[in-house]
């Protein structure tokens, strides 16, 4: 019988297996995936609305039961934060390459919106994985509209992103067959699951794929062309 407690830090160690693959096999994008982990690994904090109401995994030092965040939450986040900024770009790397074309001032309003609405439905609904799910796609659509020529990485992306997650989370599964019926808040979920994972995890990971993955160009204000125009 596995040791359970131990779940969600052997998951996050297989999310981190994948970090270092794209790390490995992303040489040019190296700085987008340290820019990705280090940015995304604060917003941990975030596991405080998550829990209980959505999870409440195992921990280390129990702390996600304790504090409501963990170290695991932190590792876990950071993780998702590289593989998904630069897992687009690593895949059509023969078409398409990143330019910076001029000086850019760094605009922050769509993230600045996302934040916002968050807040708002956070406010009005007690939902706050649907909150975020919700959030993370208003703010892709207004992504989309700001850079057009964003979006063809940011729909390559988000197939891909979700289905290395989908696949990611199967095979803590496989470790860990109750992980979801023993730490998720069964009553709040859809009940839709595909192959044992909620439904909830690969919208998740959709929205925040398309969002994460245009993150660092918009920011930088980078533009892709095609890579024999380069």
């Amino acid at each position: 019988m596995p040791n359970y407690h131990y779940a969600y830090l052997v998951g996050t160690g297989i999310f981190w297996t994948a970090w270092f693959v794209c790390f490995i096999l992303g040489k040019p994008y190296r700085p987008h995936i340290r820019w990705g982990t280090l940015i995304a690994a604060p917003m941990a904090l975030t596991s405080i609305l998550f829990v209980p109401q959505y999870w409440t995994p195992g921990s280390l030092f129990n702390l996600d039961e304790k504090i409501r965040v963990g170290i695991e939450d932190f590792l876990w986040a950071a993780a998702v934060g590289g593989i998904a900024a630069v897992l687009g770009e690593v895949i059509v790397k023969d078409k398409l390459a990143a330019l910076r074309s001029s000086r850019h001032k760094r605009h922050y309003a769509p993230f600045i919106f996302i934040a916002a609405l968050f807040g708002v439905l956070e406010f009005i609904r007690n939902n706050t994985m649907d909150n975020t799910i919700i959030s993370f796609a208003a703010g892709a659509l207004v992504l989309a509209y700001l850079r057009p020529n964003l979006i063809p990485l940011m729909v390559t992306s988000t197939v891909n992103f979700s289905i290395l997650y989908f696949v990611l989370f199967l095979a803590v599964l496989a470790l860990y067959p109750e992980f979801v019926t023993r730490f998720y808040n069964l009553p709040k979920l859809l009940g839709i699951y595909i192959a044992g994972v909620p439904i909830e995890e690969l919208l998740f990971a959709a929205t925040g794929g398309a969002i994460w993955s245009v993150a660092y160009e918009y920011v930088h204000g980078y533009r892709l062309e095609a890579a024999g125009v380069i």
